[in-house]
């Protein structure tokens, strides 16, 4: 059975694979801290792999747009709700996270679990934007 993904669904995915990679990578290096607050390495290491994300997206974005120049299509009323419920439900995850991280700031020394509760949350958000947006793709919203 093969899928006929549209430019935008096939985006998701490398945005899905960029983000597991490289923060998964972060996060396997940060953990366990090393103390309570972020070390200057751990800045270091961020923005370096954000740089690596930005890179990721743009070639993963270029290289699909060489494959598919004919796929290409403005966006109609269904991909704007798609993105409307996709960004939704990112939303309700983002709004949790900022309250346990704003918890994790009350309850701990220094400044490591709250920057990176927040920064989990920010990439589970995306994830579950991405995901949900394959998902109404999918299910023909």
């Amino acid at each position: 059975m093969e899928m006929d993904l549209s430019f935008r669904e096939k985006f998701e995915y490398v945005v899905i694979v960029g983000l597991l990679a490289v923060y998964g990578y972060y996060f396997f290096r940060v953990l366990p801290p090393m103390g309570s607050d972020i070390l200057p390495e751990q800045i270091t290491l961020f923005v370096g792999l954000l740089v690596l994300l930005i890179l990721i997206f743009i070639v993963g974005a270029i290289a699909l747009a060489v494959q598919a120049r004919s796929d290409a299509v403005p966006d109609d009323e269904r991909d704007k709700l798609i993105t409307l419920k996709s960004m939704r439900n990112a939303y309700f995850l983002l709004a949790g996270g900022a309250v346990t991280a704003i918890v994790s700031a009350l309850v701990t020394e220094g400044n490591f679990w709250f920057v990176h509760v927040l920064l989990v949350t920010l990439v589970l958000a995306q994830l579950l934007e991405s995901l949900s947006r394959l998902y109404y793709y999918r299910q023909g919203v």
